[in-house]
């Protein structure tokens, strides 16, 4: 008789799948984390907070490429050992949990961008472009004489 109960299908390691779904959930709380912070930045003034800030973001990026690396790596390897054919349903959410975290790796790992000295910063006021800022365009064609 089956039991009722839910296993993990990751070699019926219950740490694999709890791991699995823990580190996603503080990933996620720290993304909404430092999305609010984000919005609240230009009301900043400080600038060693600002600094302090940005340095946290840069710990934290490289921090969770890591968890997600040990997390692939151990996910990966719990999938080698479970028995084939065990378990029939729940093979597909095992591989795309592996998959989201190899490619957690990726965007964690991948440069930050930076503000491109071309745009205006928000305590900047902003400036309306006009064709005529173009180097090498003559200028707004005036009515027909």
């Amino acid at each position: 008789m089956e039991s009722p109960q839910l296993h993990c299908i990751l070699n019926s390691n219950n740490v694999a799948c709890s791991f699995a779904v823990g580190a996603s959930f503080l990933a996620f709380l720290s993304c909404l984390a430092f999305l609010v912070l984000d919005t609240q930045e230009t009301h900043i003034a400080d600038t060693r907070f600002k600094t302090a800030f940005q340095l946290l973001d840069l710990i934290l990026a490289v921090l969770w490429a890591v968890v997600w690396f040990v997390g692939f790596s151990f996910l990966a390897n719990q999938w080698q050992h479970s028995p084939p054919k065990e378990f029939l349903l729940g093979s597909s959410s095992a591989q795309a949990a592996i998959a989201f975290t190899f490619f957690s790796i990726l965007v964690w790992a991948s440069p930050q961008p930076s503000p491109s000295p071309d745009l205006p910063s928000p305590s900047q006021p902003s400036r309306r472009f006009l064709p005529t800022d173009i180097p090498g365009l003559p200028g707004i064609p005036g009515p027909p004489k």
